[in-house]
């Protein structure tokens, strides 16, 4: 694992609130978007959803689309990848209060992986 889950050191304190219901809201969309890895092998998306105007850590990846850029989560909740990765303050703060919550001292980003493989995709639709 290459990085490591460190509480902030602007000495802001943001709160972490509880999300719609799945049944609410059974679809997002996420951009300025990662994907991390804990250590248990779990993948999660890490984004700005403006739907809700905040930023999201979602729970484990359960079914990716790497050509559509959309996946189902542990939760049921499906989440469409907007764009091209990026980063977005406010989904590092989530994700690293996630962290904290979870007790995931480690965890690695796979964002340049998944965006490669989604790539791939399109290329081979292009060659078919």
């Amino acid at each position: 694992m290459t990085n490591r889950a460190q509480p902030s050191n602007l000495g802001i304190a943001m709160p972490i609130w509880n999300v719609e219901p799945v049944a609410d809201q059974p679809d997002l969309s996420l951009v300025s978007w990662q994907v991390m890895q804990v250590p248990d092998g779990g993948r999660h998306f890490v984004g700005y959803c403006p739907e809700n105007r905040e930023g999201r850590a979602s729970s484990v990846i359960e079914l990716m689309d790497l050509e559509r850029l959309q996946g189902i989560t542990s939760s049921g909740r499906v989440y469409q990848l907007k764009g091209k990765p990026g980063w977005n303050p406010d989904a590092e703060h989530t994700w690293r209060r996630w962290c904290a919550i979870n007790s995931v001292t480690a965890y690695e980003d796979v964002t340049a992986e998944v965006w490669k493989a989604h790539l791939a995709t399109k290329d081979e639709a292009c060659s078919s």
